[in-house]
Order: structure tokens, then sequence, then C-alpha cells
């Protein structure tokens, strides 16, 4: 059986350029090379992966590994990682990804010499993490920083938590780890708690689907690396780690993975970083990994995600978006569609709609899913015959229907003060649905009859102006 593996789903798109394309010159991904060319793509409105076939490691040395970023820039693929036809990467594909959660496949056991991700393994002076092509994004960023996840599981049980997380490399075999999950934070605070070390690993490279099974808002103790199964279509393969054997399982079809050990009180400086608000997260202690063992597959890859922008945004928009799509519909029932637009990039706002037939549905609504997903700041709710995927029919609503001082809610003291921080600890609903307890004026448009009948192609005249 050939299993997924990121360069084997690399391989299936390398020859549409749409979707693939690389650079074979030596870049310095500490000099910002990186994320200039994929700005320069993103200013042209393109978005391929992109493969950095010659970068250079943090020591100014050409890197063994190529660098690949921007993996999830477009719905498309985001659809086809999971393998749900192109076609389906609409309104609905949030909705496939909450779905693929319940069909958790329990992960299968192999030997060492079974896991591609232990061909090579480096230990001691050997395991630095220096030798990567590590990426720095943005100007003002503290340095280069990591931005795949740290897998970590709960003290004296087998559920294992995967999240994405920034590191940052120092010398010594030492990084700084900038933790944002709930789950991981929970986890974290249980070991400490036991006053010893305790283990993680940091995975560098992967299937895209992998990663994609990481993002759902699943309840604290469900075994993710099941989940990730679920995403993949097939048993995540896991191995004993080479630090700590069966007391902690890796994925052995991985590309690049970091052993590591977390000392409770330990801390170093980590941030500023460009975060996927498009802000600078601001400067603070973290805790510090100590890198025990270094593993990788023959011919890895680096993999890196494009912070702040379409890829980051869409990486966890999507997920997000099915959740509070399935959530509302269990609780009320009204909902017809969920957008996190990348306005609000992809975390702060959603756009809901929803089949209205009585007047405190749309308040409603907006309250289950402030709620339901705690980064939301504001909730967006419009008729359903509104496309909540056209941002200007959702601001169209907004024009139209809102009466701010019946329409417009702010819910204080209720989050914590989250990036962009304008609302502090509040929230905001808006209901712009067509209030149903007084008159108001009907939205025109031209005839659904007039529209069917007419075909451009059958009724203009070719591009240089003369009849066809």
């Amino acid at each position: 059986m050939v299993h997924k593996t990121l360069g084997g789903y690399l391989d299936s798109i390398r020859d549409d350029p749409a979707e693939y394309r690389s650079v074979s010159r030596v870049v310095n991904p500490m000099d910002f090379d990186v994320t200039a060319v994929l700005q320069r793509l993103e200013d042209r409105r393109e978005f391929p992966v992109v493969e950095f076939r010659n970068p250079l490691t943090m020591h100014g040395e050409p890197s063994e590994f190529p660098i690949v970023s921007n993996l999830w820039a477009t719905r498309e693929r985001c659809a086809e990682a999971v393998g749900v036809p192109r076609a389906e990467a609409g309104p609905r594909l949030g909705v496939r990804f909450s779905e693929l959660v319940g069909n958790r496949l329990e992960p299968r056991l192999v030997s060492s010499d079974d896991a591609p991700v232990q061909t090579h393994v480096h230990r001691g002076d050997d395991a630095d993490m220096l030798r990567f092509p590590v990426v720095r994004h943005a100007e003002m960023d503290l340095g280069g920083a990591t931005t795949m996840a740290l897998a970590m599981h709960e003290p004296d049980d087998e559920f294992y938590n995967v999240s994405f997380v920034k590191a940052f490399p120092a010398p010594g075999g030492r990084a700084g780890l900038t933790i944002h999950s709930k789950d991981l934070g929970r986890m974290t605070r249980a070991w400490e708690r036991r006053g010893e070390a305790f283990p993680v690993i940091n995975i560098l490279g992967a299937h895209p689907g992998f990663w994609l099974g990481t993002l759902n808002n699943t309840p604290y103790g469900d075994n993710e690396y099941a989940t990730i199964g679920g995403f993949i279509r097939e048993p995540l393969r896991l191995a004993p780690s080479v630090t700590w054997g069966k007391d902690f399982l890796v994925p052995a079809d991985a590309e690049i993975i970091i052993e590591g050990e977390i000392t409770p009180g330990e801390l170093t400086v980590v941030d500023p970083f460009g975060e996927i608000s498009g802000l600078y997260q601001e400067q603070q202690l973290a805790p510090v990994m100590r890198v025990t063992a270094i593993t990788h597959r023959d011919a890895a890859i680096y993999q890196d995600v494009f912070s702040g922008h379409r890829e980051h945004i869409l990486l966890g928009s999507i997920p997000i978006e099915g959740s509070i799509y399935l959530h509302l519909k269990r609780k009320l029932g009204t909902v017809t569609a969920v957008h996190l637009p990348y306005s609000a990039c992809g975390r702060y706002t959603a756009y809901i709609s929803i089949s209205k037939t009585e007047e405190y549905q749309g308040k409603q609504a907006g309250l289950q899913a402030l709620a339901h997903s705690p980064n939301l700041h504001t909730a967006v709710v419009v008729d359903d015959n509104i496309d909540v995927f056209n941002e200007e029919e959702v601001i169209w609503a907004v024009n139209t229907w809102v009466n701010p001082a019946r329409d417009v809610d702010v819910i204080r003291n209720v989050s914590h003060n989250g990036e962009p921080s304008g609302l502090g600890y509040s929230k905001v609903i808006i209901d712009a649905t067509r209030t149903k307890v007084m008159a108001t004026s009907t939205r025109f448009r031209v005839p659904p009859a007039a529209l069917a009948r007419v075909n451009l192609g059958d009724w203009l005249d070719s591009a240089n102006g003369g009849a066809r």
C-alpha cells in the first residue's frame, strides 16, 4: 500500500502551473526571499503551491531540504487533500470537513523499521534545528520560526493533541514555543503540575489532509491521531519515538520530526511575529523545547505556512465554517450557510444566513455562533436570499436592513482580549435580516424567466463586433 505523504500529493499537482510552481535559484529564507516570492504571487491573485528547491539553512549553508509553502491557498486544494471533489469546494466544503470528524479511524502501530520518518536519526550536537531552512516571514519578526504543529499527549493518558505552534530555533538545541491552542495549553499545565520535563514533538511536514484533520473543534480528550485518520481516509501509521519509545508515538509517514522536552518554569523570549490578524503578536516569555532527536525520511521536504495570508486563513476557516454550521443546524435548524471571510482573517467574523420565520431568530443564531466558536468577535446574520460568500451582498444587507438601535448588540466582558483588540473583551451581533414586524421595501430583480431564456453565447455578437 502506498501511504499518503506530502511528496505523493505534490507529485499529483506538479504538472499544473496554476497549482504548483518551483524556484530553483538559491534563496535565503532568513532574508525574506521566500515570503517575498509568495507575496508577489498573491499580489497577482495567483495562489500556487511553491517549492523552493535550493534554500539556505539558518547557518547560511545549502540545505538538503527543499521548502514547500502556500499549500492551502485555495479551497479547491483543501477539498482535494481530503478526497472531496474540487467541484464541491464552495459553501458546503466546511460541512464536509465537519462530517469527516465523525469518520475517525484508530491509528495503527508500526515498527521503526517501517517508519520512513525514522530513516535518518540525529542525536546530540547533530540534532541541530539550525540545519533547517527556517523562514523569517515579516520584517519585524523576532527571527526565523517554524510554523507547523506540535504534538503532545495528556499525562497518564493515551490521547494526543496536534496543534499549530510557532517555534523559534536557537543555538544549543533549544527553541522557544508560542502555544495558542487551548488544548495544548491545558495539557502543558497538567504536565507542569507534575514538576517534571515532558515530551513533545514538532512535525515539520506531512500530507495536507493530515493537517486539516488537526483543526476541527473536537472535545478535549479526543485522540486527534484518530481524527486525522478520517481525513486522510486510512489509519494513521504511528511508530515508537526515538527518545521515549512506545511512551510517545510519532507519525511514521511524516517528513521531519523534532523530538524534544519542555522543562516546567524554563522560559525564553519569543515574538514579535506577524500573525493571522495581520498584526504582530507582542513579545512574551514562553516555554522552551530542548531537542533530544531529529528524524527525517529520504528526500524530506520542509513545510511552512505563509503566516497571515490566504493559506493560513483557509487552513483554519473552512473547518470552523462547518463546525458553526452543524452546531446551528442541531440547535436551531434555521441556518442555510456560514462563511468566515478573508476580510476578517477567517477567524473573527462569521456571516450566517438563515431561513427566518420569527423576529428573534437572527439574534438567536448570532448568540449560538459566538458561544460555539471562542475566537469569533462578530456575528452578522442575514436572510437566506443573501449569498454569505459574496461580501458585497452581506454589506448591502447591513446597510439596508440594520437599525443600529434595534439590530446591533454588544455583549460585554465575555471573551479573552484576542487580536485584533479593538473590541476588547466584547462581542457583537449584527442582525441584518429583514424585519417581520413592519412593512419594508422589496429588493428589485430582473425576472428569473427572462434570465433563463438568455444564453449569452447565443445573444452576444462575436468579439470583433460583428454578428456571428
